[in-house]
C-alpha cells in the first residue's frame, strides 16, 4: 500500500515537495492552512509536512493529530523567520519516544 504524502506551507518551499511527488498545498493564511490540514487528515494521508510558521499557529490541531496513528505531522523550517517551533516539536517527540531529553 502506497503512503500518501502532503506538504502544507508557503508557496516557495512547496516546489521542493512537488519535485519528489508529494501533494502540495500552498496556503496564504492560518484559516486556509487549518482547512487543508483537516482535509488531508480525512483523506488518509500518512505523512503531512507543514512549515513551522504555519504550524505554530495550528499547534492545538497538531497536538490533536499527534495522539493519532495517522497522519504523522512533521514540522519543517520554512524560508522565513524561524521561531524554533520545529525544534520544540522534535524535542518533545524524542522525549516521548525515549524518555530522555537529548537536547539538554
Amino acid at each position: 500500500m502506497k503512503t500518501k504524502i502532503a506538504a502544507i506551507g508557503e508557496k516557495d518551499i512547496m516546489l521542493i515537495f512537488k519535485s519528489v511527488g508529494a501533494d502540495v498545498f500552498p496556503v496564504h493564511n492560518t484559516e486556509q492552512a487549518e482547512s487543508v490540514l483537516k482535509k488531508v487528515a480525512k483523506e488518509n494521508y500518512g505523512i503531512v509536512f507543514i512549515t513551522e510558521t504555519i504550524a505554530a499557529k495550528l499547534d492545538y490541531l497538531i497536538r490533536e493529530f499527534s495522539e493519532m496513528l495517522q497522519p504523522s505531522v512533521v514540522v519543517i523550517p520554512g524560508l522565513g523567520k524561524r521561531n524554533n517551533y520545529a525544534v520544540e516539536v522534535l524535542r518533545n517527540a524524542i522525549i516521548k519516544a525515549s524518555g530522555t531529553d537529548v537536547f539538554s
